[in-house]
């Protein structure tokens, strides 16, 4: 088989389980994604694939939970602090050689916070209460720079959303509107830095087909609420995981 094709088949499959994944929960396809295709395009092209697709999961996301969305805690809460954060994500991707020593700390965090919550949750049937403002704008703001850098959803932003929002068709809803705000402004980056073009765009569309299928499958499946909060931190424990790796890799 073709090389090309080879990966691009690899890649598909990702795609399959990472949207389907991102369906269900509301996040997850670009940090699973990025951490299992990183091996087979670089960050050049499969950054803006990533970004084009996120895009497009968040309008169907957006479109079936819409009544869903707590505009409140998206608009004076999360979408401020993520926005100052995600403009120094995108400084930091564009202008700063090496973020090794924050990922790293970003990765060990993420899977202590995650083990956490899943004791907790465990332990007492339901997740902790809203964090306060001095811990979650912070948070917050972290969670901006990640997704500034990679487009990953932010993980810490995930965090911060588990925590204020209980209801598995809020947090799905509120958090697919934030991802859709925030990766428009990256997509445009992108664009203006010559990051998208027509191999892009090919790449994009042979890529299509597993978003489409994980979009069917993450449709079909459905969670109670206690399982529900058990995968987001288990997936962001294995996200955590993936970065910690991937930057203790790339020291070789």
């Amino acid at each position: 088989m073709d090389p090309f094709l080879l990966k691009m088949l690899l890649l598909v499959l990702i795609l399959v389980a990472a949207h389907t994944l991102e369906t269900i929960l509301g996040f997850g396809a670009t940090i699973i994604a990025m951490s299992l295709a990183i091996y087979l395009f670089p960050l050049t092209t499969l950054l803006p694939v990533l970004v084009i697709l996120g895009l497009l999961q968040s309008i169907w996301l957006v479109g079936r939970w819409f009544r869903h969305i707590q505009w409140r805690i998206l608009c004076l809460k999360i979408l401020p602090a993520a926005a100052v954060g995600m403009a120094a994500g995108i400084y930091y991707r564009t202008e700063v050689a090496s973020m090794l020593q924050l990922l790293i700390l970003l990765g060990a965090f993420i899977m202590v916070v995650a083990v956490m919550e899943i004791i907790l949750i465990l332990r007492t049937r339901a997740a902790g209460g809203s964090l306060p403002w001095y811990v979650g704008w912070p948070v917050l703001i972290g969670g901006g720079i990640f997704h500034g850098i990679f487009a990953t959803g932010g993980p810490l932003i995930v965090y911060y959303s588990s925590r204020e929002m209980k209801e598995p068709a809020e947090f799905r809803a509120t958090l697919s509107t934030l991802w859709l705000l925030l990766n428009i402004v990256l997509l445009v980056n992108l664009c203006t830095a010559g990051q998208v073009n027509l191999d892009i765009l090919k790449i994009t569309g042979l890529a299509l087909p597993g978003f489409i299928a994980g979009v069917i499958l993450g449709s079909i499946i459905r969670l109670k609420a206690l399982y529900f909060k058990i995968l987001i931190y288990a997936l962001l424990f294995l996200a955590g995981l993936m970065v910690l790796i991937q930057q203790l890799f790339s020291q070789q």
